[in-house]
């Protein structure tokens, strides 16, 4: 039986429905943050990148502002090595929300990094939420407090969470990816009622990649790509993908060539 109740199921609707409406790509990941520390009752909560093979860590984004007053980028480069839940995920066996205590030995608890954190953010429990990275890299949502262990209802809701992150992710990326090849002199997906989501349907179209291929990119439906699509032929006024392709080149929605 689900340790969920129809709360739980409402607020990542919620969140669900916020990332969508967001115009602002940046903000997407603060929103999560915050929502992760509110429904698991965290002190803090946070987004880290890790150069796993340089070992050199980050801290992307978090909550609260305490985490902005301290060293964080040195606090996780200086142990992600030791770290028992990021040496995991590291190693390619797990790649699902898990607590620290659920892998950590005793020697952790006594360990200096157990204590440089303790110390400088006053946590001492913590699930991790490992995300998507590139060979060598580990990414990770990370959300702690002091007291009592995160129960099976903070991981359930975190691992039903789980996809719906790593689809924003890809979102995120090929979003990015497409702004990085857009001609200097650049149209407003804005003007033409574009979303975000339809304008990265756009960029992937115009590299020729089929609606199933489209679908597995971004972890959605080839159902949903589909309706993108038709979406983006109705404000572009095309009937097919050469055609909504070479108006959105013109319009400076689209680089050339």
């Amino acid at each position: 039986m689900s340790a969920l109740g129809w709360r739980d199921y409402e607020r990542m609707l919620d969140l669900a429905g916020d990332l969508i409406r967001s115009r602002a790509p940046e903000q997407a990941w603060p929103l999560v943050v915050a929502e992760l520390a509110e429904s698991l009752r965290g002190n803090i909560s946070l987004l880290a990148e890790l150069d796993w093979r340089a070992g050199a860590g980050r801290m992307v984004t978090g909550v609260p502002d305490l985490l902005h007053r301290v060293p964080m980028d040195s606090l996780i480069t200086a142990h992600m090595h030791v770290h028992p839940l990021m040496r995991l995920y590291a190693s390619g066996h797990e790649q699902v929300a898990l607590t620290l205590d659920q892998v950590a030995g005793k020697d952790w608890y006594r360990s200096a990094a157990f204590r440089a954190g303790r110390d400088a953010i006053g946590i001492t429990r913590q699930l991790a939420v490992p995300l998507r990275a590139p060979s060598g890299h580990l990414r990770s949502l990370i959300v702690g407090r002091d007291g009592s262990d995160f129960g099976e209802r903070d991981q359930e809701y975190a691992r039903r969470l789980q996809p719906l992150l790593n689809a924003l992710d890809a979102h995120l990326y090929e979003l990015g990816r497409h702004q990085d090849t857009l001609p200097r002199e650049r149209g407003d997906p804005s003007e033409f009622g574009l979303t975000q989501r339809e304008v990265v349907v756009l960029g992937l179209l115009a590299e020729g990649l089929t609606a199933h291929a489209i679908a597995r990119r971004l972890a959605i439906s080839p159902r949903t790509v589909t309706k993108h699509q038709q979406n983006l032929y109705r404000k572009l006024r095309t009937r097919d993908r050469l055609a909504t392709v070479l108006v959105a080149q013109r319009l400076g929605l689209l680089a050339v060539g």
